[in-house]
Parts: C-alpha cells; sequence; structure tokens
C-alpha cells in the first residue's frame, strides 16, 4: 500500500479502486486496457442492440398485406368503458344512414352498442324525456334494455356506424313503446 493511494482516519483507511487492484496483484496497465476494453466491447453491444431494433421495427409495427381502412371515428370523454355480455353473443357491425327526417323509433338492445357518428348531427331522445345530439366525430354507448329513439333533425343525410353486441339469435333493435319520460 503506498502513502499516495491510502487515507487513514481513526482506524478507517480508503483506497482508489486500481490501488485495491494494485494490491491484487494486477498491473495499473491491465488494468485500464481491461476497462478500455468492456467500454468498447458495451458501446459495440449497445451499437449492436440498437441497430437490431431500428430494423426490427418495422417489420413488428407493420404486418404485411394488411391495410386498415378506417370507416368512422370518433372521440369518447367516458373515463371507464365497460361492455359485458351473457353468453354467447352475435356480434353486428353496421352502417345505418338517417334520411333527412329518419328516425329508428323507440327501442331497445339486448345488449350494449357502441355508436360512432361520422357525419351530421344525431338527436337522440332518452325514456326520461331527455334529448341529447350527437355530432360528428362523436362516440356514444346504449346499454342493454335502455329503452330511446334517434331521429335525424336536420336536413342532411346522417351516417352512423354501430357495433351491437346481442345474445346469440336475438335481434339487435327491439321495438318499445314510448315510454312518455319527462325530462327534469
Amino acid at each position: 500500500m503506498t502513502k499516495e493511494s491510502t487515507q487513514e482516519t481513526e482506524g478507517s483507511s480508503i483506497r482508489s479502486e486500481n490501488d485495491n487492484a494494485t494490491a491484487l496483484g494486477w498491473p495499473r496497465t491491465s488494468i485500464r486496457s481491461w476497462e478500455f476494453r468492456n467500454r468498447r466491447t458495451g458501446a459495440a453491444l449497445a451499437t449492436l442492440l440498437a441497430g437490431t431494433l431500428l430494423y426490427l421495427r418495422p417489420a413488428l409495427a407493420e404486418p404485411s398485406g394488411l391495410e386498415i381502412i378506417p370507416l368512422a371515428q370518433g372521440f369518447s370523454p367516458e373515463q371507464h368503458i365497460r361492455l359485458h355480455s351473457k353468453g354467447p353473443s352475435d356480434i353486428l357491425q353496421s352502417k345505418l344512414v338517417f334520411q333527412p327526417g329518419g328516425e329508428t323509433g323507440w327501442h331497445t338492445h339486448p345488449g350494449p352498442v357502441v355508436v360512432v357518428v361520422k357525419s351530421g348531427a344525431l338527436t337522440e331522445y332518452h325514456s326520461n324525456g331527455c334529448v341529447t345530439v350527437h355530432p360528428a366525430g362523436s362516440v356514444f354507448f346504449e346499454s342493454e334494455g335502455e329503452v330511446h329513439r334517434a331521429i335525424n333533425q336536420t336536413g342532411e343525410v346522417i351516417e352512423v356506424y354501430a357495433t351491437f353486441i346481442s345474445p346469440a339469435g336475438s335481434q339487435p333493435l327491439q321495438p318499445a313503446a314510448d315510454p312518455g319520460g319527462v325530462c327534469r
């Protein structure tokens, strides 16, 4: 142990890493060369890994022979979206075209429905008498058994895309009586 590499304070000593290695019998030059080789090897491995990831990323992100064609897209401000079905289900994705004045009539669904309004503004009347207008680009959800009706009250054609999740063999739209609710 050398004076330069050791400091003694109240029974403890502090050594540098090179001094510890020298004390083990390794020459200083071989330690530095070993550190340099490890840094070079580490840099080479990092470069190889980064290059491999850059090469594989397009292959992982872009499936071959697949084209995704958006039919309608919307935004939902809902924080939690939960869709439940009981048992085997039929899934129906459909385009609904509402002419001016066109409507669904009062109805329910046997399962949940996800609706995206592609163009126009669809007016929905709820069983409690309240009214919601869903503009283009909006998404809304209809629950199982919810009585409501949708009407095109604009002077233009409205396009809506709906995904119905219904119990197997059931009709996605079931007629219902006017509930006569009054919005409060």
